[in-house]
């Protein structure tokens, strides 16, 4: 990617949480798989609320990303726009949430706007704050994804799912082959949990 000091090459999968984490606030958890050869997004969002009753909606999401390249001294971005229903984009469902996304060339922090549909009727955000969730970084072998110091996410099955539902047969084999890297590494990381808990109980028990 132009104007990035952090190349991701192939398919890697990116988790965000929208919102300004304050006590109470509306956030979004949005998990995505990136395909850079097509420059696409998919995946699943949550908007979640701790408010009376609980707000809770859920969409498959899809889209595509573009880079917003500009000369220096400017700041380049990536922008992504996708929309979401209940299915993917293959569904016989109503588009019930639309997002447009701005973030660093790292894919890191950022800033967006995004609507939602509540069964009754469409709600607005805007420039909520875009934080990359960090997660563990297992080992990866050369394969079909290549990310030097990526921010690595377990795969969910939604990306899968809207893949089939597409059609798209080189995307289905990329997540097939990725899909089968993480159960792969399984043993591994139930291992390592094993150790981390052993140590948790340990340091607690002091």
């Amino acid at each position: 990617m132009s104007g990035s000091t952090q190349q991701h090459v192939g398919l890697f999968p990116v988790c965000y949480r929208i919102g300004t984490n304050a006590p109470g606030a509306q956030t979004l958890s949005l998990n995505l798989l990136v395909s850079t050869p097509q420059q696409e997004v998919s995946g699943t969002a949550a908007i979640t609320q701790a408010i009376n009753p609980p707000l809770d909606v859920h969409a498959d999401v899809w889209g595509e990303y573009t880079d917003m390249t500009v000369m220096a001294p400017g700041v380049s971005k990536i922008l992504i726009t996708a929309q979401g229903n209940h299915g993917g984009p293959g569904a016989n469902s109503i588009v019930t949430f639309k997002l447009h996304l701005v973030v660093g060339t790292d894919w890191k922090d950022g800033v967006a706007n995004y609507a939602y549909f509540d069964g009754q009727r469409w709600h607005e955000v805007s420039n909520a704050p875009v934080h990359l969730v960090d997660s563990f970084y297992p080992p990866l072998e050369p394969g079909p994804v290549i990310l030097p110091h990526p921010p690595i996410m377990p795969l969910y099955a939604a990306p899968i799912q809207s893949a089939i539902a597409s059609g798209d047969l080189a995307q289905m084999k990329n997540l097939a082959k990725l899909a089968q890297q993480q159960l792969d590494q399984q043993p591994q990381l139930q291992s390592a949990l094993e150790k981390a808990k052993s140590e948790v109980s340990r340091l607690q028990s002091r």
